[in-house]
This record gives structure tokens, sequence and C-alpha cells, in this order.
């Protein structure tokens, strides 16, 4: 007997055809996309199985075939795959001509992946049994179970939401069963846009996941909620930047020059705006005011095409929370729109809300928690500022949980600054897979740095010609003219060609009388150095800073650096690159050793950066030679050494003003764009290197959702360490009692909601204690610091407080630190 379709359910107390029509309306105020909609209508067919409705009783048991989701993508194929009338019912639904079979493999896999990751639609054969994008062994279970099962409401689930003819002899014909488990073969190349097929699909798979989510987490109306936020918070953003900006001293020369600067650069983008483009590029001088033009002009797009949600991405974890600060400071009494979200953000109402439940778990607690963690999760905040490594990652991203936030990646303006920190091979890539996007999905971006790198595509590739086949390289915002401004020709570099060792360098730091930037390329570098320092300066006249300290004593460190400065005290900092990019720091004389362009140019930066000086600021810059290697080539090896030698040949004189390094950087950046190869990317684990264009073309999206912006296993196996700041300091130890309570509600089958919490508590304490930890990356060859407990959650660890000091950080001995 056939069951009646409206009594089945999709959760315990939910009707299976009201969910599915919420997460098909979730679906549609999130995307346009009619194929998101087909697959919404779908995802949960396979619930209609007795088996699964079943595991819904918790009085019963379970043992029969469950798995709703191939049932669903099964059933999908054999509606539209096996029969010509209803594949024309198919083509009227999408309103398209023409419906080809990686259309009906794309969907299918969507469908039986919505709750996993999208896999390789082109696989590698790794059994010699004939590569499958679908588990074999999991649709020869689910067509055993048809097999048996021959009362499934299949039909009439389809037919309440479109008309179709019966296809139900489909789903036990062998022929049919084997093409689906043989001859399911994804043809890329067939594609007439490659680029669109794989953005359409990946972006229609992420919008039915977070619509599944949101209405399955029972979170109230929260994506009609968001779309209103960002309305509110977009008319109050212009005034509120206005009144800001009219309060700011207007009368010293650099703050003229900057107004000047961000009025032409928004009067060039609303006429960019006006032309109906979508991606701009701002190349402007250190110091030239970049924040609050980058706000302007999200202002000026905001005015010109209505509420947009704004996603600020950096390079850098601290410079992160310098833009939250001034962000912040901008939009006071509209906080509650801005949120950063990153590995060491915090949400003090999601804590707030943590802590109450901890004591009271209401219902009403649970679900404003969901609400809070689901907005995180989503970037669902009309404010959003992140890092590189998480905007990024989820562009090219596969997994279920990264994918929730891509929907929120459309009716946006992404503010990306210090975009020359992306690896070179990939700036022309991303620059255009970005503008492809914004095209596509209504978004807006500004592509800003100090440094501008050259997004042309390669004259001579005709791959990347092809691939990007409408693509123009973004508008510029501003004339380079303003480099030329004596106001940014602030420094003088003086480039040493021979190597020195580091007792030179030594002596040369020493013979300054003023304060001085070392920034050097490994941190082992920065620990010796400050070792041959220490007993020549004061204890106050010397800073050590990389990232061997914890972000709370590294921001301590430069603010005691600044503190010098202000006082006009003597000041030796030795740092690594972490100090080059976005840190508001200003030093009289700066020594850098030798890199890539881009890196001298942002350290540079750091030297006269506010032009106080009567002179020129110098920067020395060297070749350190140490433990009989160039340290610049121990860091740039393998295909990078290609990198160093452009700069290398870049630098060809002795002694460079800043406003001369214009022509260096233009010749530099050309040569990558010229000579590496485009959209190649090398990462440790990954064979062959990712080549990225052949990978979307093939819809590769687990191989390509292993992209890292920063390939951990390079430089060594990563290893935590919480750091006490006093000895009656229990964060750690708190850690752990949540974790043991954690396991014993789990051993004991505890309700889920409280298990939720619970991890959810955990996640918090964690972020409290983010600022205590110390992210070290271990060599082979490296003894490991003294634990100050046997236990560790997750390869976290507590230091024991011999193995680390305010002044040197943690104690680490054996082979080379690199970063």
């Amino acid at each position: 007997m056939v069951s009646d379709i409206n009594t089945l359910l999709s959760h315990p107390d939910k009707l299976l055809l009201t969910h599915v029509q919420g997460v098909r309306d979730n679906t549609k105020k999130l995307s346009s996309s009619k194929i998101a909609e087909l697959v919404a209508l779908f995802h949960d067919l396979g619930k209609i199985n007795p088996n699964f409705q079943s595991k819904l009783d918790p009085d019963k048991t379970v043992n029969g075939y469950a798995n709703h989701s191939y049932l669903s993508a099964y059933a999908f194929f054999c509606t539209f795959g096996c029969s010509i009338q209803n594949m024309e019912a198919l083509k009227q639904f999408l309103d398209v001509d023409n419906f080809s079979q990686n259309d009906l493999i794309a969907l299918t896999v969507s469908i039986a992946k919505h709750h996993g990751n999208l896999p390789d639609f082109s696989p590698t054969d790794h059994t010699g049994t004939g590569a499958s994008i679908l588990s074999k062994d999991e649709n020869s279970a689910l067509y055993y179970f048809l097999n048996q099962e021959k009362n499934l409401p299949v039909y009439e689930f389809i037919n309440h939401f479109i008309s179709i003819n019966d296809f139900r002899q489909f789903l036990t014909t062998q022929n049919v069963q084997r093409g689906y488990s043989e001859q399911l073969v994804f043809k890329g190349e067939n594609n007439k846009s490659a680029l669109d097929f794989f953005l359409d699909n990946q972006f229609a798979f992420a919008s039915v996941i977070q619509a599944d989510k949101a209405d399955a987490g029972k979170i109230g109306n929260i994506i009609d909620d968001q779309l209103e936020t960002i309305q509110t918070f977009s008319k109050c953003f212009n005034p509120q930047l206005d009144l800001y900006l009219g309060k700011l001293n207007q009368y010293s020369e650099l703050n003229k020059l900057r107004t000047t600067i961000r009025n032409n650069a928004v009067l060039n983008i609303r006429e960019g705006l006006r032309s109906d483009e979508h991606v701009f590029e701002l190349t402007a001088p250190t110091g030239s005011g970049k924040t609050l033009m980058m706000l302007s002009l999200a202002s000026e797009i905001i005015k010109e095409k209505g509420a947009k949600r704004i996603i600020y991405g950096l390079p850098f974890l601290s410079i992160t929370e310098q833009v939250e600060a001034e962000v912040l400071k901008i939009f006071e009494g509209n906080e509650e729109f801005i949120q950063r979200i990153d590995s060491k953000s915090e949400n003090h109402r999601f804590e707030t809300i943590q802590a109450e439940l901890d004591d009271s778990p209401t219902e009403e607690k649970i679900l404003e928690a969901n609400i809070l963690e689901f907005q995180e999760n989503t970037f669902a905040y009309p404010f959003v500022i992140t890092t590189f490594v998480r905007f990024f990652e989820t562009l090219l991203s596969n997994r279920n949980a990264e994918l929730l936030k891509l929907p929120n990646f459309s009716k946006c303006i992404f503010l990306l600054d210090e975009i020359q920190a992306l690896p070179p091979r990939l700036y022309g890539f991303f620059v255009a897979y970005i503008k492809k996007f914004c095209t596509k999905f209504n978004s807006y971006a500004i592509i800003s740095s100090a440094t501008q790198p050259n997004f042309e595509l390669p004259v001579n590739n005709s791959d990347a010609k092809n691939f990007f086949s409408d693509y123009e390289k973004p508008i510029s915002l501003l004339p380079l003219s303003y480099f030329e401004n004596d106001l940014f020709n602030r420094y003088q570099i003086e480039f040493e060609k021979e190597p020195i060792d580091i007792e030179t360098l030594k002596d040369s730091v020493l013979s300054e009388n003023q304060s001085v930037l070392v920034i050097l390329n490994t941190i082992d570098d920065t620990k010796e150095l400050f070792k041959k320092l220490q007993d020549k300066l004061e204890t106050d006249e010397l800073l050590l800073l990389n990232t061997h300290f914890t972000p709370q004593h590294r921001k301590l460190k430069i603010y005691l650096a600044k503190r010098s400065l202000r006082q006009d005290k003597r000041i030796v900092v030795v740092s690594t690159q972490l100090i080059e990019a976005g840190v508001d720091i200003d030093f009289p004389v700066l020594y850098r050793d030798f890199g890539t362009v881009a890196s001298i140019v942002q350290s540079a930066g750091r030297c006269n950066r506010n032009g106080k000086l009567n002179s020129f600021g110098r920067v020395k810059l060297f070749k350190l030679q140490n433990r009989g290697k160039i340290r610049s080539e121990l860091i740039y090896q393998g295909k990078d050494k290609e990198i160093l030698r452009f700069t290398k040949e870049s630098f060809s004189e002795k002694q460079y003003q800043e406003k001369e390094l214009l022509a260096v950087q233009k010749e530099f950046f050309n040569r990558i764009q010229s000579e590496l190869n485009f959209a190649r990317h090398s990462q440790n684990g990954i064979k062959p290197d990712f080549d990225f264009i052949k990978d979307i073309v093939e819809c590769q999206f687990d191989r390509i959702g292993k992209f890292q912006l920063i390939d951990k296993q390079l430089f060594g196996e990563e290893i935590q360490y919480f750091v006490s700041r006093k000895l009656d300091d229990v964060k750690f130890e708190d850690l752990l009692t949540m974790q043991g309570e954690l396991i014993n509600l789990i051993k004991k089958n505890a309700d889920r909601n409280i298990i939720r919490q619970k991890k959810k508590s955990i996640k918090i304490q964690l972020k409290k204690m983010s600022s205590q930890i110390v992210q070290v990356r271990l060599n082979r060859n490296q003894i490991k610091p003294l634990q100050g407990s046997e236990k560790n959650y997750f390869g976290l660890y507590k230091i024991a407080p011999i193995s680390y000091s305010f002044n040197q950080g943690i104690d680490l001995q054996g082979a080379e630190c690199l970063i």
C-alpha cells in the first residue's frame, strides 16, 4: 500500500511536504536559480522511505536501508533521464531550451550530496574497477532496497510539485541501474562555458544547504530578517560615515591630500557604476587613508545600487582587529550590525546567551543561540570583517560547512585590501574569478593595495582567454600620479647588494643613533639577532616580535614600540614579516632582509610613514647570509625562486626614492603576469599541482576545495600552545573539564540540543583563550617545548612557564623556524 505523502515526516515534528516547501521558499530568497529550486524540491524525497519514517520514531529500531539522499538523487535521474516527456517538463520548469547530460549529472550529484560535500565530477579510478562520482556500494544497497520495496510514493511526491508522467518502472529496470552506476560520465569539455557551469552549480548547492538548515533548524524567518537588517544598516551607513569624515582634521597638508584622493576615487567609481562595472582597482600610496577611502567607495555603491552586505577581507588576523576597531568607532551606536568573523573573534551576545543556557536551557535561549550561530556560519551580518583565508577558500570550496556562507556573497560589496598577499601566480586568476562572480551574482568589489599587481590576462595564454572570455581588467579608480606627490615621497632605499652576516648586521644596527625597525625573513634569524643585541642595549630599548609570541603579547609589544616612538625614546624592534602590512607604525630607520618587491615595499611603508621627518626616512635593504645560506633564498625556494629572481632583476640600482619604486613594481608585476604559469598553484599533499582552469572545466570540486591559502605542510607540523597569564589561570583546565563533560554527554546519548550547547560552550572558551595561544610549526628535528599538563585538547597543549617568556617567546630547539 502506497503511503499518503501528506502524513510523511521530514523531522520528528515537521511534515515532509511542509519542510520541502519551506526549503524551496528559502532557496528562492537566496537565489533566482531554477536549478537551486529544483534541488530543493528533490533533496528530501528519499524520506518517503518507510525505514526513514521509522527512524524518526525513537521507540523503533531500524536496520533497513535509509539513506534518503541517494534515493532522492536516483528518483530524480529516473524521472527526467529516462522519459522524453518528463525531460520536456523539466526544460519547461527550468525555462531552458537545452538540457545536457552534464546538467543531469550535476543536479543528480547535488541532490545525492546535499548532506555532504560536492565531489569531483571527473574522478580518478584508484581501484581499477572504473571511476564513479557516486558510491557504487551505496547505489547497490539502494537497488536491493528498491527491488524489495515496490510501494514507495515516489511518483505522488514529485507530481505534487511538477506535473510528470509515471516513471516508476525505471526505478527497478536493470539497464537503468547499470547505466546509473557505470555511465554517469561527466564531460566538462562539452560545456559551453565551464566557469558559468561551475559557479551555477556550486551556488545552487550552497543555496539549498543554507535554505535547508534554516528551515530544519526552526530558526524562523532568519533569511528575511537578515535582508531587513541590511536595509536598515545601509540607510544609516552613508550619513554616519559622512558625519565621521566631517569631524576629521582638514588642516594638515596630508589630510587635505587624503581628502582629494578619496573624492577622486569616489567620482571615478560613480562613473564606473553607471557604466555597469562591478569590480574596481584601487592603487593608492601607503598612508593615503585606504580604509576610509574603501568605506567611502562602499557608500557610493550603496547610493547607486541599493542596500548591500559589506564583506571586508584582509590577509592577516592582526589587521582584521585594527579594521574592526576603526569601523566600530565610525559606526558607534550600530555595533550590532558589524561582526568580525575569524578564528579569534568574539561575539559578546553569543557568550551571554551561552552563559545563561548553562544555568537555564530554555527553548527561547536555545533558539537565540542557534540564530546567532547560524548568522556567524553564514556571514549573515550587514558588515562582516574577515580574513582572506575565509573569503577565498569559501569562493572555491566544496565543503558543506564552508558553502553555507556562499549565498550571502551575492548582492555584496567586497572590500579586499592588501591583495598582494595572495600567491603571485593567482593574482590575475582570482581577480578575473571575482569579476565573473560579481557580475553573475550582483556583487561589487574593490581590489586595493599600495603595490598593485598586473591583473591583465597573459597575452599568449589562449586557455585563460577562452576561460575568461568576457574578462576585462578592473577599472582603476586613481591615477598613479599621486605616487609622485612629495608628501608620499617619504623614504629612500639604500640597497647593499653583497651578502652580509648577522654580526655585521648587528654592528650596523647599533651604529644607528635613532630608533630602528629590523625585518628579517625567519623566526630563527630574529631570535639570533635579538640575543646579540641584548648585550648592548637596555631592556626597554629592544623588542622581539614574531609568531612565537601570543597575539596578546604581540599587540602589547607593538603598543610599547609606538609609545617609545611617540616619546622620542630610542627603540629597536626585531621582527619577522608579520609587521610589514597593516601595522600603523612609523620608524625613522628601517632594515629589511631581501624578499619580493611586494614585501619590500610593504615593509618600507613602516618608515617615515607619516612624513614627519625633515629628510628622507632611511630603508637599508640587504641580503642576510646566516648558517651558510642566503636567508631570502631559504624562504623563496622551489618555484618561488623565479619570483625572487624577478625582484633581483627589478632592483637594478643601489638607491631608490619612494616615488621611484612605482617603476620597479610595474616591471616586477608585469613579469609575474607574463612569465609565471597562470592559475597554477603548488601545495604540499596535492599532486599534481592545482591547474584551476583545467580543474574547473572538469568540475573537480573536491580537489579544488582542498586549496589552502597557507600551505600548512610546507613549514612543518602545526601545534598550538596555551600560555597562562598567571599561575592561577585555569582556562586550559576548564577547557579539559568541558571536554570531559561533552564526552560523557555523548556516551549517555544525551539530548542533541544539550550536546550542541556544550560544543558551543567549548567554542566560546577557545575563542576566549585565543589571545593566549601560540601556533608553532615544528619541523622533524625540532624539540617540543616542555608542557604544563600531560593532557591536550585536540592538539592544543598547555606550555610550561619555563618554555615561554615575554622577551623571547616560545623556546624551541633543533631545526630552523621559517615562519
